[in-house]
């Protein structure tokens, strides 16, 4: 059977339009940070007696996941370095200060993953430049998929929990190492709002 040029446009122009479907099927959804329902933690060592532990209390952030194809996804998140809180007002000046996050200088922490993988589809190894006190380091940072689903209000939203330790003298930040600890465990619990 011979085919006209016509037939043979919209067979194409057809078959374009499917894959460019099956391509959005398969793209990974887009979520916004829920800040209600996020916690930033970081703990490190005093004196060797104990650990001390602050929260950050302002971010923003979005990411794309399809946990069936993790790969394909994006993480990025900014941290207002002078929201922490210590919940010591004198301690907490001083970590804004110059000798450690110096906040006037450099109000926000970021992260913006650069490669995602997962061996068993729930633990995602996020690879991704941390950016704190003008220096950018790669780190890792494990998430583990906590679940997903409608919230109370019918919205969408996915959740996440991650923890890692960071060295914060790569980053410039070096006071009073070693009675304050050199290594600083970050931990973060998070939802996203399903875009």
């Amino acid at each position: 059977m011979k085919t006209t040029p016509i037939f043979r446009y919209l067979v194409v122009l057809a078959f374009l339009l499917l894959a460019s479907l099956a391509g959005r099927r398969a793209a990974a959804d887009a979520y916004t940070l829920d800040d209600q329902h996020t916690s930033v933690v970081f703990a490190t060592s005093h004196f060797g007696f104990s650990y001390c532990y602050g929260m950050f209390g302002k971010y923003a952030g979005e990411f794309e996941i399809d946990m069936k194809n993790p790969s394909a996804g994006q993480f990025q998140f900014t941290i207002d370095a002078a929201s922490l809180d210590t919940k010591s007002a004198k301690r907490d000046e001083h970590l804004r200060g110059p000798d450690f996050f110096n906040v006037k200088q450099f109000p926000e922490i970021t992260f913006k993953s650069t490669s995602i993988e997962s061996s068993d589809g729930k633990v995602l190894n996020v690879t991704g430049d941390l950016t704190m006190h003008g220096q950018t380091k790669s780190i890792v940072l494990p998430l583990t998929y906590v679940g997903a689903g409608k919230g109370p209000y019918g919205k969408e939203r996915i959740g996440f929990f991650g923890r890692t330790t960071v060295k914060r003298s790569a980053f410039g930040v070096d006071a009073f190492i070693p009675n304050i600890g050199d290594d600083v465990t970050l931990m973060v619990s998070f939802e996203g709002l399903k875009q």
